[in-house]
C-alpha cells in the first residue's frame, strides 16, 4: 500500500484568467487544458483555442490546468475568495489498494467522505483541508482534462 506522490494543488482565485498568466509567467508552467462547467457538466476548450476564442463564443471558463516538469496547479474561478482561503483541496496518487484503508481510515477519524468512486475517494479533514486520492498519476496532464478523457469539449469556439 503506497501513496506515491502529490498530484496536484487546487488554487481558488477570483480573477481566473490574470492568475493563469501570472503562474505561467512566474512559475514557467503551461497550459494543460482549460474548461467551463455547462448544464451537462465539464467541457474541455479544444486544444489550440484561447480565452479570447472563449470569450467570443460567450463561455465562462472555470478551471485551468498548468504543469511543467513535476508540478500540477490547478486555478479554480470562483466570484469572491471566502474566509476559509484559496487552497481548493490537494490532491495524492496511490495505489489501488490504499484506497479502502484510506476509506476505513478516513471515516474512523471523523473525516467528512465528500465522494467515493471506485479510482477515486475525496474527504475533507477536521482541520478544513480537502483530500482528492486518485489511483492515476497525472504523468500528462494535457490527457487528464474532461474532453480528453471522455470527448466532452466545448463547441462554438
Amino acid at each position: 500500500m503506497t501513496l506515491h506522490s502529490f498530484t496536484h494543488v487546487a488554487l481558488r482565485v477570483e480573477r481566473l484568467h490574470d492568475a493563469e498568466a501570472f503562474y505561467c509567467a512566474v512559475l514557467g508552467l503551461d497550459v494543460a487544458w482549460r474548461e467551463a462547467e455547462t448544464p451537462d457538466g465539464w467541457r474541455t476548450l479544444p486544444t489550440g483555442a484561447g480565452w479570447d476564442d472563449a470569450e467570443s463564443a460567450g463561455i465562462e471558463l472555470g478551471i485551468v490546468m498548468l504543469y511543467r516538469d513535476g508540478v500540477r496547479l490547478a486555478l479554480e474561478a470562483v466570484r469572491e475568495v471566502q474566509p476559509d482561503g484559496q487552497l481548493s483541496h490537494v490532491g495524492l496518487f496511490a495505489d489501488e489498494d490504499e484506497l479502502p484503508r484510506l476509506r476505513e481510515a478516513a471515516t474512523r477519524a471523523g473525516c467528512v467522505v465528500v465522494t467515493d468512486r471506485e479510482t477515486a475517494l475525496i474527504f475533507d479533514d477536521p482541520f478544513g483541508i480537502r483530500w482528492e486520492v486518485s489511483t492515476f498519476p497525472y504523468d500528462h496532464p494535457p490527457s487528464m482534462s474532461t474532453g480528453a478523457r471522455t470527448g466532452a469539449w466545448l463547441t462554438g469556439v
